[in-house]
């Protein structure tokens, strides 16, 4: 389990998912980010390997993002098991305006963590071969349960 930013990824992610499409906050300076404050933009894109990907953008070491000395926080995940339907999820939300991207992104309790017994969180849906699960992320250990959607 690796700790990135506001998130923890599994190290073998690579072995379940072929890539993921991810929305980062990007804050202006730290005071915004420590915050919260809503002087931020969104950025989205796509990756093969998302432990790598975040850290080039904690470090500055992105283009797009190195304008915000690090100041960015993962916002929301989406996980494939194929790059095309990645690729085609990653044009459609980078056209959503920013309330869309809020109303996606907008997190729901949905428990109590059974490590720390923390609030649990939906905040991430996976899209694996057609069928729906969702991920639900401890806000105190950032543990993650993976859970098939019911309907």
């Amino acid at each position: 389990m690796k700790k990135i930013a506001n998130i923890s990824i599994d190290s073998k992610f690579s072995d379940h998912y072929d890539s993921c499409v991810y929305m980062l906050k990007c804050y202006k300076s730290r005071k915004a980010l420590q915050e919260k404050s809503d002087d931020f933009i969104y950025y989205t894109d796509i990756t093969k390997d998302p432990v790598h990907r975040l850290e080039e953008h904690i470090k500055k070491q992105d283009i797009y993002t190195k304008r915000f000395k690090g100041n960015v926080e993962v916002s929301y995940i989406e996980l494939y098991n194929d790059l095309i339907t990645a690729q085609r999820r990653k044009e459609q939300l980078k056209k959503f305006r920013r309330i869309e991207k809020e109303s996606l992104i907008t997190k729901k309790v949905a428990g109590v963590c059974a490590k720390c017994h923390d609030k649990m969180i939906k905040s991430i849906i996976i899209d694996n071969d057609g069928k729906r699960k969702q991920i639900l992320q401890c806000s105190g250990c950032k543990f993650w349960k993976v859970l098939p959607i019911d309907f």
